[in-house]
C-alpha cells in the first residue's frame, strides 16, 4: 500500500520537542571544574568577622596561658585587682539586684555553707563569701556579716551598735565616717554588688532618753 507524505508524517513520531529537551539539559548543566581551578579555589583564602575573632581570641588564650607560666598565680600579668574590679562594675551593671528584708538578710551570715555571705551597708547589700576568713563565723568581722551594721561603722560600738539607723549622728560625722566604707565595698575587687535592703523601721535603733539635769546645789547641801 502506498502512504502518502502527510500519512507517513502522521505515523513518524515526532522526537523534536525531546531532543530540545535535552539540548537545553545539556547547555544548562554546570560545567566540570578542571584540577587547575579546583586547586586554585582551596589556595584562595578568605577573612570574615569569625576568623577575626578566633584569632584575637586564640592570642588572649596564648596571652593568658604565658602569664600563668611566667607569674606562676595569675592570668592577667599580675592585674588581678584591676581586672577583677572592672568586672564587677560590668555585672553590677546587667545584673539585676535582688531587694531583701532584715529577716532574709540575717539567713546569710555564713552559718550555712550551703549559702553565700552577705552584709549590708548604708541599705547596699554586698556579697563578701570570698572573705569568708573573715565574715564567716568566729572571723574578726562577723559580727557585720548577715546584716547592715552602717552605725556600727561610724561609732566603732560593735556591740551595741549594729544596725543601720544612724539617727542622732552628726550628718558631717555619718558623712565623713561611713562614706569611707561605702566607697570600700563599692569598689572593692572581691566583694560583689547584689542588691538593696528593704529597711523596717519597727527594727531601727531606740535611742535612750537623755537624762535630766540635776538640779543646781548650794553650798549648804553640799
Amino acid at each position: 500500500m502506498v502512504q502518502t507524505r502527510q500519512q507517513a508524517r502522521e505515523a513518524t513520531p515526532d522526537t523534536r520537542p525531546a531532543a530540545a529537551a535535552a539540548a537545553q539539559k545539556k547547555t544548562t548543566s554546570p560545567r566540570k571544574k578542571s584540577n587547575a581551578e579546583l586547586v586554585e579555589e582551596e589556595d584562595r583564602v578568605t577573612f570574615g568577622v569569625i576568623d577575626v575573632l578566633r584569632i584575637l581570641g586564640g592570642f588572649a588564650v596564648l596571652a593568658c596561658m604565658l602569664s600563668y607560666f611566667v607569674i606562676g598565680d595569675s592570668y592577667v600579668w599580675g592585674h588581678d585587682k584591676f581586672v577583677r574590679k572592672y568586672w564587677n562594675g560590668i555585672k553590677r551593671t546587667f545584673t539585676k539586684p535582688i531587694y531583701l528584708d532584715e529577716a532574709t538578710l540575717a539567713l546569710y551570715n555564713g552559718t550555712d555553707p550551703e549559702l553565700p555571705i552577705y552584709l549590708s551597708i548604708n541599705g547596699t547589700i554586698y556579697d563578701v563569701t570570698e572573705g569568708r576568713s573573715k565574715y564567716g563565723p568566729g572571723g574578726g568581722y562577723s559580727f557585720f556579716a548577715g546584716r547592715d551594721a552602717s552605725r556600727a561603722y561610724i561609732t566603732g560600738d560593735f556591740k551595741n551598735d549594729l544596725t543601720w539607723d544612724v539617727s542622732g549622728i552628726d550628718e558631717e560625722r555619718v558623712q565623713q565616717g561611713l562614706g569611707h566604707w561605702v566607697k570600700f565595698f563599692a569598689n572593692h575587687d572581691i566583694y560583689t554588688f547584689v542588691g538593696y535592703l528593704v529597711r523596717d523601721p519597727t527594727k531601727a535603733k531606740v535611742e535612750a532618753p537623755e537624762p535630766e539635769p540635776e538640779s543646781e546645789h548650794k553650798p549648804d547641801e553640799l
